[in-house]
């Protein structure tokens, strides 16, 4: 009879130990679709909103420019104007902004990579190992419990 209990208890942690790798693997792959799925919704917004954005400063560039050459008697002017406006922010872009996109494009990808509403997996699988050895303790006093 302590043997069956054995044997029992045995099966029981083995089936414990497949549910777990079973859990452990869905949990992964669920993380790893919510991940892409979105930074497919992030891409589709920077498109979206970037096209818009372009299709506003192209409109307005385009009526400064007109507007600068009737004011300046010269369409010609005016378009130059608005191109090195454009120029001089493109310059200050790439000698004082490199560092500032690079933070902010870390900070959102690092924010949609690893959840503050997810756990920590270290924890979680800690927990989780706790977690099963209680079930398990539970299992084998119920089956002292029928036993004696």
């Amino acid at each position: 009879m302590p043997f069956q209990n054995l044997t029992d208890t045995l099966h029981t942690v083995v089936e414990k130990i497949e549910d777990y790798g079973i859990s452990t693997a869905e949990y992964y792959k669920l993380r790893l679709f919510k991940t892409s799925m979105k930074g497919a919704i992030s891409l589709v917004n920077l498109l979206v909103y970037g096209s818009l954005f372009l299709f506003v400063m192209l409109f307005i560039s385009i009526g400064g420019a007109l507007w600068l050459g009737t004011i300046l008697d010269s369409a010609f002017a005016g378009f130059f104007i608005i191109g090195g406006i454009y120029a001089v922010i493109l310059i200050f872009m790439f000698v004082l902004g490199r560092k500032i996109i690079e933070r902010r494009m870390l900070h959102s990808f690092s924010g949609l990579m690893f959840d503050e509403d997810d756990p920590d997996p270290r924890f979680m699988a800690e927990r989780e190992i706790r977690d099963f050895k209680n079930e398990l303790r539970k299992d084998v006093l119920q089956k002292e419990k029928f036993s004696k």
